[in-house]
């Protein structure tokens, strides 16, 4: 039951994902690091190399046909014909890099570290620290959006 609830909720998020405004989406972008831990939802996209770890679902998709995905861990695999891959019951470690890639983590325990251009969601309970600067995760609306961010000069 937990593991469609996550489904459908990560369903509607991405969904949500495809309609915010561009210009939005623009102001976000950015090129950097950050850093994440908490209970929830991180969905990162873009170019660059993410370092996750957690349990719960975890899909990741290489739109550019280049990445690099190595997971580690427990968990059922499933590819489907969009081009994401399902890892249902993830308990383990990814890494993933590449000039045009997605990374969900639906789940608990999660730690993460992003480096290159793009922007992440985190939707739950948790912290981050960014450049730009430190905040909390958010569970009203789409959650909080931070961009990678270069450091500040």
């Amino acid at each position: 039951m937990l593991r469609k609830v996550l489904t459908l909720i990560v369903v509607v998020v991405v969904a949500m994902l495809a309609v915010v405004p561009v210009i939005s989406a623009e102001e976000l972008r950015g090129e950097g690091s950050l850093t994440a831990q908490g209970d929830g939802m991180a969905i990162l996209r873009g170019r660059g190399t993410v370092d996750l770890s957690g349990n719960g679902t975890l899909w990741i998709k290489d739109a550019a046909g280049d990445a690099v995905i190595e997971v580690t861990g427990l968990g059922q695999k499933e590819e489907f014909p969009d081009g994401w891959i399902q890892y249902a019951g993830f308990h383990g470690t990814a890494h993933v890099e590449g000039s045009r890639i997605g990374v969900i983590l639906a789940g608990v325990g999660i730690e993460l570290t992003a480096e290159g251009r793009g922007m992440a969601q985190l939707w739950g309970h948790g912290s981050y620290q960014s450049p730009d600067g430190d905040g909390e995760w958010e569970i009203t609306g789409l959650g909080v959006r931070v961009r990678l961010a270069a450091p500040p000069e």
